[in-house]
């Protein structure tokens, strides 16, 4: 099977489109070309326009480019972390992808379910249509809009002249705003084909080893991949910080008003997610169920076992049979307590293939951006006086 035939990013109209151009070809950091390119079509003209009509720089009279920490944080930092981040997301997820068609997870006679899962979201990934709706998505907003908004009421805005676009604006209405959000939706329809494979996962037939040291019958890289979407949780969190600390500087909202937005994006995001895993939760619960009943009569059988040594071991002391074997001299012991290592561990085996680190990293990634928030509350002194104070 070809190397790209494992990848859900490689494919799709708009990677057929950069291979027929030739971008794909003759970049050792293409990532950073992109990226770096990207940033320069959607920041660079409005910077110049704004230059010239007096609304670049921060002032009093109105908020400025340079003082529109929403357009900044999505521009600057948000659009170029979806780029870079695709590299590294999608060779994780092909490693997943392979490890899913390991003979001891896959059994041969259910080796064309899985082929025949992989193949439709390789279909799915090929098509143009998804990515064509999500180039009509992306300019929806544009196309359907009958006049300008002001996203900040009563506040003068760069984009805005007199309720009508300026020409730094209509470049970030009609460009910088639908590249973004094509890009963010690019990234989505990734999410959408790795939870279409992972729900048809289960009708596959997979091999489940309960005792399997990873604690998740085998499948615990299955959390680790899902790690790769926390770039989304990221992106997020930058644009809700942006958003946040406009309203903040330019409308006096406290951080305190905002705790409850704050707090429901990071559990929503975490948990949306993390989500498209739980439909393995029926299959790790059975496969743990059943491994239990059958190391029970194991184990029945080898506490039975151990039970008529440990009495004959103790018979023959209180005669004083010296030629007679002792429970040392054979290595029941030694096995039996191997065999509670190993029934312990099964029972401490998760139904989810995620771990609480797993979780930690994707609410990390969607709680950071908005640490710079609580030094917009309050000044450096004061952070540190409440912190001083915690911990002394």
């Amino acid at each position: 099977m070809p190397q790209h035939g494992y990848s859900l990013m490689r494919g799709g109209l708009v990677h057929r489109l950069m291979h027929a151009t030739g971008v794909l070809r003759g970049h050792a950091h293409l990532s950073w070309w992109l990226a770096g390119g990207l940033v320069a079509v959607s920041l660079v003209p409005p910077l110049v326009l704004t230059a010239l009509d007096g609304t670049l720089l921060p002032r009093s009279d109105g908020m400025a480019l340079l003082g529109d920490y929403a357009t900044l944080s999505r521009l600057l930092l948000a659009l170029p972390l979806l780029v870079l981040a695709a590299p590294h997301a999608d060779a994780l997820l092909r490693n997943a992808l392979r490890q899913l068609g390991h003979a001891s997870l896959v059994p041969l006679r259910r080796s064309a379910h899985l082929e025949q899962l992989l193949q439709r979201v390789r279909r799915g990934r090929d098509s143009p249509i998804p990515e064509l709706l999500c180039l009509l998505i992306a300019l929806a907003p544009l196309l359907l809009a009958g006049h300008a908004v002001n996203l900040l009421p009563g506040v003068a805005d760069w984009r805005l002249h007199a309720g009508q676009l300026t020409a730094a604006g209509r470049w970030y209405e009609w460009v910088s705003v639908p590249l973004f959000r094509l890009l963010g939706l690019l990234w989505l329809w990734r999410f959408v084909l790795w939870t279409v494979l992972l729900c048809g996962l289960p009708r596959v037939g997979l091999r489940l080893h309960a005792e399997h040291p990873d604690g998740a019958g085998g499948l615990a890289f299955l959390g680790l991949a899902q790690e790769r979407f926390a770039i989304l949780a990221l992106a997020g969190g930058l644009l809700l910080a942006g958003a946040c600390i406009n309203q903040m500087v330019w409308l006096g909202e406290s951080l305190y008003a905002l705790r409850h937005l704050l707090a429901g994006y990071v559990v929503g995001v975490t948990a949306l997610l993390i989500a498209p895993l739980l439909v393995l939760m029926p299959t790790l619960m059975r496969a743990k169920r059943h491994a239990l009943f059958r190391f029970d009569a194991l184990g029945n059988r080898a506490a039975a076992v151990f039970d008529r040594r440990w009495q004959a071991a103790g018979s023959d002391a209180e005669v004083g049979t010296v030629e007679a074997d002792t429970l040392l001299d054979h290595g029941d012991a030694s096995a039996y307590a191997d065999f509670s290592g190993v029934y312990q561990g099964l029972a401490r085996m998760s139904v989810v293939p995620f771990t609480r680190w797993n979780l930690l990293w994707i609410a990390l990634h969607a709680a950071l951006p908005l640490c710079p928030l609580a030094l917009m509350a309050m000044s450096v002194d004061e952070l540190l006086k409440k912190l001083v104070g915690i911990l002394a």
